[in-house]
């Protein structure tokens, strides 16, 4: 017998079972968040690269306003700095910083060339670009004469600084120190052996820079022995033993290597090199103590004064040099003498103007000498 049985359908449920499908998990918002979605990836993509777009023109700007500004540059003056390597260069960038530190203030090229005083002098009286002639010895009365003749005027004259020399040798020599006297006779080729001055018997080989400024003042200061030869590179006292060498790297790399060497050098640029290798050989006037240049801040007044020398920036005119030239060359000199630029100066181991040693003569050419009170003019007409 069949039972009918009625039909049932289920109810829906809410139960978790239910609950728990991705239909029951969506929120009214979800289709609208998914239909946005694309627009937001394309806002995202758009600003990003608006972005790098505007970087990059940023940088492109960067670089046009620096390859401007590098441009506008050589429009401005040339200001020629030549002369004196002990001022000018030879492993020291006193120059170099002062140019940098005009330039920011001036519109100026700077151009700096170390050549030695005696090499300045010549370019500047051939017509080579010469503003400011640096030189490390007073200018004589035949390179005056040379500038002169050559219609090279002289507009401003002045000492900038002071250097002090020393003398070395080699580290085997076992004199610990020179008298002045010994000393001139050994420059003069009067004295060829260390063991006629108290050393050991061993040849005397000076060596020097033909050209150099340094190398004509020991010889006319140290050793008052001046050739009338000025522009020639034979003013080495006859009968002496003397090798020309051509820079100081390469004087002292051969006093240092070569026993019975001397050679002298500014002892700002010997404070470059490692004190280790150096064997300074101190100059006495007397009994009084050696002093050692290299050994801290040297007093003027008790150091050897024909060892201690201005240091002198003279600026050039004439027809060949226009008036704004002329006019920047009178302010790098003002520059170089205020107390920014000697602080530069001491930084580099010379000493400022600010405080003259006594005993040491500045000597200037005519036009220049001081008035009945002392003062000297530093620039005329």
């Amino acid at each position: 017998m069949t039972t009918n049985r009625p039909n049932r359908t289920a109810p829906q449920s809410s139960s978790p079972a239910n609950a728990a499908t991705p239909s029951a998990r969506r929120s009214p918002d979800d289709g609208e968040r998914r239909r946005r979605s694309p627009v937001s990836i394309g806002l995202i993509v758009f600003f990003g690269s608006l972005l790098g777009t505007l970087l990059g023109v940023a940088a492109d700007f960067g670089d046009a306003a620096d390859t401007f500004e590098r441009v506008r540059r050589l429009t401005y003056p040339e200001l020629c700095i030549v002369g004196s390597n002990t001022i000018l260069g030879d492993g020291i960038a006193m120059a170099e910083d002062w140019a940098r530190h005009f330039e920011e203030t001036h519109n100026a090229r700077v151009r700096i060339e170390g050549v030695g005083s005696v090499r300045g002098v010549e370019t500047a009286i051939a017509g080579g670009c010469v503003h400011v002639l640096a030189m490390s010895e007073p200018m004589t009365d035949a390179q005056y004469v040379g500038l002169t003749s050559n219609g090279v005027e002289l507009t401003c004259a002045a000492e900038i600084g002071y250097d002090v020399i020393a003398f070395v040798t080699h580290s085997t020599n076992a004199l610990a120190a020179v008298n002045a006297r010994s000393l001139r006779g050994i420059l003069v080729g009067a004295t060829r052996n260390w063991d006629d001055v108290g050393g050991i018997d061993q040849p005397i080989r000076i060596l020097a820079r033909p050209g150099s400024g340094t190398t004509d003042f020991v010889l006319q200061g140290v050793a008052r022995y001046s050739d009338p030869n000025l522009f020639d590179d034979q003013y080495f006292p006859p009968n002496s033993n003397y090798s020309a060498c051509g820079s100081n790297n390469a004087c002292l790399d051969q006093a240092l290597a070569i026993p019975g060497s001397l050679y002298w050098v500014s002892t700002a640029w010997m404070r470059t090199q490692p004190a280790e290798y150096i064997r300074v050989l101190p100059v006495l006037r007397g009994d009084e103590a050696a002093i050692d240049p290299l050994r801290g801040d040297v007093d003027l007044n008790d150091y050897y004064s024909p060892m201690i020398r201005p240091l002198y920036f003279y600026i050039l005119g004439g027809s060949r040099i226009n008036d704004e030239t002329m006019a920047l060359a009178k302010e790098f000199l003002t520059y170089t003498r205020s107390v920014a630029g000697q602080q530069i100066l001491e930084e580099y181991h010379f000493y400022t103007f600010f405080q003259p040693p006594r005993d040491v003569p500045v000597r200037l050419p005519p036009g220049y000498e001081a008035d009945a009170t002392g003062l000297r003019p530093v620039c005329v007409g």
